[in-house]
């Protein structure tokens, strides 16, 4: 689940998560409130992991990322803070509130699935395993 304001970060995040391969099921949310209306709303929406983009109207991602851990069904699922730009007290801050880590949001593509890649496990990759992995 990424939620974002910014909807070209939104498709190029979707299309780095198919580039990738990965098997999840995308779902977006434009702002802090919209997001906690599906998470609460919907009970078949139990994302892999969550990206909350820091400045948002409405609801900072912060204050998001405290109303997500207050959902008891999606409160383990990891967060991560998710911006252009990333201070030390932002950083300090969501950690504090629950997030596993805080990314800075990627200039273009590679980048975006560079960052992906090393936080997505292997296990939601969609290829098949090699022969060596199956024995």
């Amino acid at each position: 689940m990424l939620i974002d304001d910014d909807f070209d970060d939104q498709e190029l995040f979707g299309h780095a998560l198919k580039h990738l391969d990965v098997s999840v099921d995308f779902v977006t949310a434009n702002d802090g409130v919209h997001a906690i209306e599906k998470l609460k709303s919907d009970p078949s929406l139990n994302p892999y992991f969550i990206f909350v983009d820091v400045n948002m109207p409405k609801m900072s991602g912060v204050e998001c990322l405290v109303e997500i851990k207050k959902i008891s069904r999606v409160k383990n699922v990891p967060v991560y803070l998710y911006s252009r730009y990333i201070d030390p007290k932002t950083i300090k801050t969501g950690r504090q509130a629950g997030a596993i880590d805080v990314v800075v949001k990627a200039h273009n593509m590679k980048e975006l699935e560079q960052t992906l890649a090393k936080i997505l496990p292997k296990s939601r990759s969609k290829t098949k395993p090699t022969e060596a992995e199956t024995k």
